[in-house]
């Protein structure tokens, strides 16, 4: 029988994973391999896209039966349980074809036994997209320029060219914040064309809580294409947004 045990060292950090995931559906499968920890989850809108890859240096044990491991579970719900743990608590992860089990890890130990439950793995179209704009940069700076856009409207405009990448909140008012690419903040700035998109700060903020665990942020874009964030996870891990831009 194919099973699995990890044993992830932040609970509060698996939390913020899972609640960004339940902004985008009810239910996800996560495949477990020798390899890494996968989720992709689409929104029903076909207007984004999330993909979290953990791999095994993530977690303080990994230990897989089989080639693959499926877990399949309800986010919200299991993002409710995991939030009951505390700052340093771990959290543990048994499961088999059958059941997990959750179970946190602190001062006291709290298991919480569910069914495994069949949900299909989405299909993900191929599609080639070629981002002209690269900015990485430390997390803070952007969370913070988000909260400031979503004061103000429900739009968000990206913005870059050679020297300056500009974050755009645009409603009833304008707040604009700007980040030069000689910034203690920037990792790296590279432009292949200048551009301009605008986005749906609903959607923005359903990543909102990968702030709290990412240390970096690489966000691609082109004019009015398309945009790619990839959070940086201690360890290696990382988690993709994808999402269409906004059409006028």
């Amino acid at each position: 029988m194919a099973r699995a045990r990890l044993s992830y060292p932040d609970a509060k950090s698996f939390y913020s994973i899972l609640d960004a995931l339940s902004k985008i559906v009810d239910e996800v499968n996560m495949t477990i391999t020798n390899e890494k920890v996968k989720a992709v989850a689409i929104d029903p809108a076909h207007v984004a896209m999330i993909e979290i890859e953990l791999p095994p240096e993530s977690f303080i044990e990994y230990e897989v039966e089989g080639d693959e491991v499926s877990l399949g579970f309800n986010v919200a719900n299991t993002a409710k349980i995991i939030k009951r743990g505390k700052k340093g608590d771990k959290l543990d992860i048994e499961v088999d074809e059958e059941h997990v089990t959750w179970t946190i890890v602190g001062a006291t130990i709290k298991k919480y036994k569910l069914l495994n439950l069949d949900v299909p793995v989405p299909e993900i179209p191929e599609a080639s997209l070629e981002f002209k704009i690269h900015v990485a940069m430390i997390v803070d700076p952007f969370k913070n320029a988000l909260r400031d856009a979503e004061a103000v409207g429900d739009t968000i405009e990206l913005e870059a060219d050679e020297s300056t990448f500009i974050i755009r909140g645009v409603g009833a008012a304008v707040a604009e914040a700007k980040v030069n690419r000689d910034s203690p903040a920037v990792v790296e700035y590279e432009i292949k064309e200048p551009g301009k998109s605008a986005y749906s700060i609903d959607y923005l903020k359903h990543v909102l809580s990968l702030t709290k665990v990412a240390d970096t942020i690489v966000i691609e874009f082109s004019q009015d294409m398309p945009l790619r964030l990839q959070f940086q996870l201690p360890a290696g891990g990382k988690v993709t947004y994808l999402l269409a831009p906004k059409v006028a």
